[in-house]
């Protein structure tokens, strides 16, 4: 008897997104009862490009540190994570694009078959959770491959697609795709080559729906207009 076939969606989130850190128990809870049937394809959603930009020019110059670290702790305290005390803007780091790249580097060796099958995905949940909980910059390289480390996984191989370059330039063709896909933010789950997504806080039962509904074969409709 042939095994059914795989999903396949594309999972895009920024490693210092609070949404995505309170969102990633829905994920767990996708993979843990999907898991054999889903292909994940982790891409990153860099929306924070410059923080110091943002608090002194963007959007949250007016709130400063001190208002982003209160909206930080409200919002996951409402969805349950007291543990996140919002400190974590204290550290400043300067750009997601640096941690970023070090989960791309981890996807190109696993795309290289030189990390074990989920290792992006795990290592994004816990780089995020070095920030939000821990209170550490992720921005640095050395926070970011001491968690890769915490995976088995190799900080040599790591560190010659952070200094080669191909890791950014990774970073950079998941912004262009986000440009061209013209996904809004972080999270959004990307299905069907875009036909149909889900985006920011939603509920688990909308994404349980949507993936057992796709895996029976239901996929989003368009018309021809």
């Amino acid at each position: 008897m042939a095994s059914p076939e795989k999903l396949s969606f594309s999972y895009w989130s920024d490693p210092l997104c609070i949404w995505a850190f309170l969102a990633q128990d829905k994920l767990d809870r996708i993979v843990d009862e999907f898991g054999p049937r889903l292909a994940i394809e982790t891409r990153i959603v860099p929306v924070f490009g410059s923080i110091p930009w943002r608090f002194t020019k963007g959007p949250w110059s007016k709130e400063g540190v001190e208002g982003r670290m209160e909206a930080t702790r409200r919002a996951a305290r409402e969805l349950g994570h007291p543990e996140v005390s919002g400190a974590c803007w204290k550290s400043m780091p300067a750009t997601s694009w640096a941690p970023s790249a070090a989960v791309k580097a981890v996807d190109m060796l696993e795309r290289e078959h030189a990390a074990p099958a989920g290792s992006t995905r795990a290592l994004l949940r816990d780089i995020r959770a070095a920030f939000f909980v821990d209170n550490r910059n992720i921005a640095h390289r050395s926070v970011a491959l001491e968690v890769a480390e915490s995976h088995s996984l190799e900080r040599g191989s790591i560190e010659q697609k952070l200094d080669d370059g191909s890791a950014l330039a990774a970073v950079w063709e998941d912004h262009e795709a986000r440009e061209q896909l013209k996904i809004q933010g972080s999270p959004t789950y990307l299905f069907d080559g875009g036909r149909a997504r889900l985006y920011g806080n939603f509920s688990y039962g909308i994404l349980h729906s949507t993936i057992e509904e796709l895996l029976r074969g239901i996929k989003p409709d368009g018309s021809d207009c």
